[in-house]
């Protein structure tokens, strides 16, 4: 094999950044491109390799979530009923990721070694994942009428399109991965697609309620953690949901 020529990936990789930069002037973008290349492997390094800190980082991310939501809703009139419903939009995402994580432990039928929670949870980050980044560059290009711009202004059609074809994609690859059939993951991957992106909305009518546009600062180019994970709010009891009754097809026993 030849050696990288790194000249040539610096020229790349700047031709990569200016491509951003024309999309998005301001470099937002920009930064979330970089940051995404900085958490995306600290997230599967902690899926696959490092239990505890996988279960350290979801808890530090329940104290963040939890952070930017009482910010957010500081001047409801009502202040207990949106601390509760603060309570459940933090707490049932981060504990259906946990049940998911933690499948291995019980649910691993004899002819099914290959399948763990770790595999589950990686899988619907990657739908998550996929989504978000192939629904923002097919608005991008394509335009088009937007879904309900009174809620979130920048979200088209063409997007939602593009979110669900590149997750339906990484259904192909799941089927070839998990012992089920390959079409359940492509259409279940496509109907979590359409689900995280109405979770999104979700998190975004919370903050238009309240004139916010970012649920804080913390992550360079995304805002803040309930803004990057918007979409696991309604995906990951979903999933669990589909983990119980769909076990056979993910390689799982009821226990």
């Amino acid at each position: 094999m030849e050696p990288v020529n790194k000249s040539k990936f610096s020229f790349y990789w700047h031709k990569f950044l200016n491509f951003l930069e024309k999309i998005d002037p301001s470099n937002n973008l920009k930064k979330r491109f970089l940051m995404a290349f900085l958490l995306i492997p600290l997230a599967v390094i902690a899926i696959f390799f490092a239990p505890n800190l996988f279960v350290f980082l979801t808890l530090g991310i329940a104290f963040l979530m939890t952070y930017e939501w009482v910010g957010i809703t500081k001047t409801a009139k009502t202040q207990q009923k949106w601390l509760l419903l603060g309570f459940l939009y933090v707490v049932i995402p981060l504990f259906s990721v946990l049940k998911i994580y933690h499948l291995k432990s019980c649910s691993l039928t004899e002819n099914s070694s290959s399948t763990s929670g770790a595999s589950i949870v990686f899988w619907m980050f990657s739908i998550i994942w996929a989504t978000d980044i192939f629904a923002f560059f097919a608005g991008k290009y394509f335009g088009g009428p937007k879904i309900a711009p009174s809620i979130s202004p920048n979200k088209t059609w063409a997007g939602l399109l593009g979110g669900v074809t590149a997750s339906c994609l990484i259904g192909v690859v799941s089927g070839l991965v998990f012992p089920g059939n390959m079409l359940f993951f492509i259409v279940i991957s496509g109907f979590l697609s359409v689900i995280e992106q109405v979770s999104d909305f979700l998190e975004s009518k919370v903050k238009r309620m309240f004139g916010v546009k970012d649920s804080s600062h913390i992550i360079p180019g995304h805002g803040g953690v309930l803004d990057r994970l918007d979409g696991l709010t309604l995906v990951a009891p979903t999933v669990w949901l589909f983990t119980v009754i769909f076990a056979k097809q993910f390689g799982l026993a009821i226990c």
